[in-house]
């Protein structure tokens, strides 16, 4: 029994409904049945989905290591490295430290009262010059600035608020390989039902009737995934976008 699987077993022998979780958990119900489906695409992060993962596992009492590194060797999603961590869900932000701004605000106002005590000792330093003294000064300091080098332009790359995804405009099978060979999703799709692919990681999209989905970037409708009634071999992910979804500097 797969993962998911596993977890909605639990949930279901307990007598609990996917309302019911999500009310004692504070995980949306969504959330849960993308859990419970194998389908974390869903899920806005994959820190987010393993910290879901973890909580929900913990909830139902069940052996959370050994479900949680079987549910992460099935996905394919979960078994990425990480770079940004998040706060587990259940835990409580750290208290204020209203002392800190206290102690700058009291820094700022040590370095004002000094400033002004060092005028009124030194008021010479701080007297307007003549202008003839200032056209002096102006002509033994000013030297020619050196000309700035001129920066290369940034490659473009995937900015980081382009989504794109494939809804099923009738039941139909559905294929997501990573760059690798590594299959994200191959199953049928129901109608309405919508995968969001990871966007710069070269995905690519397979499916028996090209006809059968609709791609959106950005929720804006682009097109078929292919031809109506034509199969769709190895479509590639990061050439769907439209040019005008690439900016310099992101993701």
């Amino acid at each position: 029994m797969r993962a998911g699987s596993k977890l909605r077993a639990a949930r279901e022998a307990k007598g609990l409904s996917l309302e019911q979780v999500a009310k004692d958990t504070r995980i949306r119900v969504e959330y849960l049945a993308a859990l419970e489906t194998m389908n974390v695409n869903l899920i806005p992060g994959k820190a987010y989905a393993k910290a879901y993962l973890r909580s929900y596992v913990k909830y139902l009492a069940l052996t959370e290591e050994e479900l949680v590194i079987q549910y992460e060797n099935e996905s394919a999603r979960l078994r990425e490295d990480d770079s940004d961590q998040i706060r587990n869900p259940d835990s409580k932000p750290a208290p204020e430290r209203p002392w800190f701004w206290a102690a700058v605000l009291g820094v700022v106002c040590l370095a004002f009262v000094g400033w002004r005590a060092l005028q009124d000792s030194a008021p010479e330093l701080f007297a307007p010059k003549a202008p003839a003294e200032r056209r002096a000064d102006a002509a033994e300091t000013t030297t020619p600035a050196p000309l700035p080098e001129a920066a290369p332009a940034p490659p473009e790359v995937w900015t980081t608020d382009v989504v794109i995804e494939v809804v099923a405009l009738k039941p139909e099978w559905l294929e997501v390989r990573g760059a690798d060979g590594t299959i994200f999703a191959s199953r049928n799709m129901a109608t309405g039902e919508v995968y969001r692919p990871d966007v710069g990681a070269n995905w690519t999209l397979h499916a028996k009737d090209g006809g059968a989905f609709e791609i959106r970037v950005n929720g804006a409708k682009v097109g078929p995934l292919g031809d109506p009634g034509a199969p769709v071999l190895g479509r590639p992910v990061d050439k769907i976008a439209p040019p005008n979804t690439l900016a310099a500097g992101g993701r």
